[in-house]
């Protein structure tokens, strides 16, 4: 994606040699493509990162503004793909959450359908919110739209995108320190995508995947369980720790990192990476 820029470090009115630099291409580049110049031979995956680093950096130019919407919409867009099952507990609550809080700051939340959305042109919102994407299926997503796309529950290294997911290693000493009887302490998960799984059994002695009732322990085995979900935790008869108001703080990380991405408010690497 480029050279690694660190937002904070900018001061005064963003040129086009910022741009360039940052997006590791020529001073021509970022000219041709901004200004729309025919006859130039520009990869769309290098127009693409032109865009992208324009934006993130606050780039304004006649072009810029058609490409990143002429006017606001005051709508958030969030994007499902593939939730079911208890997962769809967890995630009707953030999003319901999501709505709360958006409406306090005046912007109205959809939810839109993954393949639909990534279809679509043009920018029908002011930014999205993805809900348990795979990196790639998130790359594929956020590369064709030219607003703010906010990641919740997937992983990836990018300062382009704000990402929010769970901070297992703090949930997982809570849980130690909450159950001290058990000697291990098990992961019991709504499905994630598997960066994210990844992730929980690096900390975690175990990690299950709960897709439905059916998959939960029934048995008393000496073992402890962890969960960032309540509606897995209320039908336990074992000892369990329940991160508590996970999907809140998602949804309030969420809703300052879509503000901050829209306003254009400078933040650095590291707090594009947000840990619940």
């Amino acid at each position: 994606m480029g050279k690694t820029t660190d937002t904070t470090a900018r001061k005064g009115r963003v040129t086009i040699k910022d741009v360039a630099s940052a997006a590791d291409v020529s001073i021509a580049t970022v000219s041709y493509v901004l200004n729309n110049k025919p006859g130039q031979s520009i990869s769309e995956e290098t127009r693409k990162k032109v865009f992208q680093f324009a934006n993130l950096l606050g780039y304004e130019c006649n072009v810029m503004a058609r490409y990143l919407a002429t006017g606001k919409t005051n709508t958030v867009a969030v994007v499902v793909k593939n939730v079911e099952g208890i997962g769809s507990a967890y995630y009707i609550k953030l999003i319901t959450e999501l709505t709360r809080l958006f409406a306090e700051h005046n912007r109205a939340l959809r939810v839109c359908d993954y393949t639909a959305e990534l279809e679509r042109t043009g920018a029908p919102c002011d930014a999205y919110i993805t809900l348990g994407l795979s990196e790639q299926d998130f790359r594929m997503f956020a590369d064709t739209k030219y607003v703010p796309v906010v990641a919740i529950d997937t992983v990836f290294e990018d300062l382009l995108f704000y990402r929010i997911n769970d901070d297992f290693a703090a949930m997982y000493q809570a849980a130690k320190k909450e159950l001290p009887d058990c000697e291990e302490i098990t992961l019991l998960t709504h499905p994630l995508p598997e960066e994210c799984l990844a992730g929980a059994e690096k900390v975690f002695d175990g990690v299950t995947v709960i897709r439905s009732l059916r998959d939960l322990p029934t048995e008393l085995s000496g073992t402890g369980y962890a969960t960032q979900s309540r509606f897995i935790a209320d039908f336990l008869h074992c000892p369990v720790f329940c991160a508590k108001n996970s999907f809140e703080l998602k949804a309030s990380a969420a809703v300052e990192a879509v503000n901050k991405a829209i306003g254009r408010v400078d933040s650095s690497a590291a707090e594009h990476n947000i840990e619940i």
